[in-house]
């Protein structure tokens, strides 16, 4: 993985933490997981995160389990990260103002068009192709 994924993981992390008004400590209780290693993750020490220790921190943090494994660099093919992580991880080189107006002109086009940005359901999208055939 490379080291700017790595960070951007941390960060990820660290803010979704602050966010949620939780200190280290805090969060690596509610996940249960060492607050040591917490801090390691956050700082980018950690090149792979364990996808059980992420699971955690997922749950935890309320956050969608696609969304840290993909910040992490697995693959998911079952489930897809939200915009947010995932233009983080592709895009990481890009500067945080950038990548945050990135981000919120994509929430906003999703407002406007009211689309659910979790993608179509089962195999909506299929069904919508082969009745416009």
């Amino acid at each position: 993985m490379k080291q700017n994924a790595e960070n951007q993981l941390g960060n990820y992390l660290k803010r979704l933490r602050e966010e949620r008004g939780l200190s280290i400590r805090g969060l690596a209780r509610q996940a249960g997981i060492h607050d040591t290693g917490l801090v390691r993750i956050e700082r980018g020490d950690i090149r792979t995160p364990r996808p059980e220790k992420l699971r955690r921190l997922a749950m935890a943090l309320e956050v969608p389990l696609a969304d840290l494994l993909a910040m992490a660099g697995y693959v998911v093919p079952y489930d897809l990260p939200s915009l947010t992580p995932y233009l983080r991880a592709r895009y990481g080189h890009l500067p945080e103002a950038s990548l945050t107006s990135i981000d919120n002109y994509l929430k906003q086009l999703i407002d406007e068009h009211d689309l659910d940005p979790r993608g179509p359901n089962g195999f909506e999208d299929e069904a919508s192709e082969s009745a416009e055939r």
